[in-house]
C-alpha cells in the first residue's frame, strides 16, 4: 500500500477550520500547531511532532474540520484517505488501539482545559462580586415629610424598586410604600444595575413613569445614574447617593 506524502514549509497552513475534510495526517516529520478560532482570533491549542496524527474526526464522521492545522517548521506529512484508513486497519489491528489511546489522551488534555477555563471564569465572577461589593449606593427621601427615609441598595446586580404586595408575593428590594402615601410608584417600578462600579436605571412596569433629573427614562434602554442624580419614581423624588 502507497501513500501520499506531501510536505509544507513553515507558516503554512495544512487545513483549515471549518473546511469539509476527507483526508487525514501522519506526521513523518516537522511539527505542526494545531489551533481553534474563537472570535476571529486563533489560540494554539496543541503541537504535534513525528508520529501524531490529525484529521481523523472530519474523515470518520464527515464533518468540517474542527481545527486549523498550521506547519510550525518544514513538516512532512502522510496523507491518508477513508479507504486507506479501512485498509490499514484491517491489517494491523494495533493501529486503532494506539489511535483510541492518542485520542484519549487528547480528552483528557481538553477536559484539563476546560476546567482551567471554568476555573478562570469563575474567579473572575468572584472578582466582579467582590468589586460590585465594594462600591456601595444609596436611595435618600427628597421630600422634607420623609426626611431621614434613606435605603442602601443591597449588593447586588439588579436591584428592583416597587412597592411591596404581599397577596402577590411582589418584594422589590427597594420598597417605597412608606414614602408613596399617593400611591404613585407601581409595585414593579424600575431597576438599578451595577455594572463593574457603574449604575445604570430602567423603567419595569411603570404606571406613572420614571424622570431621571427631570428627564423621563425609557423602559428599553438602561441610562447610567451617577452621584447626586435626583431621581423620580412617579411622585416619589429621592437622591441618588454613591460611596
Amino acid at each position: 500500500m502507497s501513500y501520499n506524502v506531501v510536505e509544507f514549509e513553515a507558516g503554512e497552513t495544512i487545513v483549515r477550520q471549518g473546511e469539509p475534510g476527507t483526508l487525514m495526517y501522519l506526521v513523518q516529520g516537522g511539527e505542526v500547531e494545531v489551533l481553534q478560532e474563537l472570535g476571529g482570533n486563533e489560540t494554539q491549542i496543541a503541537v504535534l511532532g513525528r508520529s501524531d496524527f490529525f484529521g481523523e474526526m472530519s474523515l470518520l464522521e464527515s464533518e468540517p474540520r474542527s481545527h486549523s492545522v498550521r506547519a510550525l517548521s518544514h513538516a512532512k506529512l502522510v496523507q491518508i484517505d477513508r479507504r486507506d484508513l479501512h485498509k490499514m486497519l484491517l491489517r494491523n489491528p494495533d493501529i486503532a488501539v494506539r489511535m483510541v489511546r492518542k485520542l484519549s489522551s487528547r480528552l483528557a488534555t481538553t477536559e484539563d482545559m476546560v476546567v482551567r477555563a471554568f476555573d478562570s471564569l469563575a474567579a473572575a465572577a468572584r472578582r466582579t462580586t467582590e468589586k460590585v461589593a465594594e462600591v456601595s449606593a444609596r436611595l435618600v427621601a427628597l421630600h422634607p415629610s420623609f426626611a431621614g427615609f434613606d435605603v442602601r441598595l443591597p449588593a447586588k446586580q439588579e436591584v428592583e424598586v416597587g412597592r411591596v404586595d404581599p397577596v402577590n408575593k411582589i418584594l422589590p428590594d427597594v420598597d417605597l410604600t412608606p414614602i408613596d402615601p399617593q400611591i404613585s410608584t407601581s409595585r414593579r417600578h424600575a431597576k438599578v444595575f451595577r455594572r463593574a462600579d457603574a449604575f445604570y436605571i430602567q423603567e419595569e412596569k411603570s404606571t406613572n413613569g420614571t424622570l431621571v433629573n427631570e428627564r423621563r427614562i425609557s423602559s428599553e434602554r438602561p441610562l447610567e445614574i451617577r452621584h447626586g442624580d435626583e431621581i423620580t419614581f412617579g411622585a416619589v423624588r429621592m437622591l441618588f447617593v454613591v460611596e
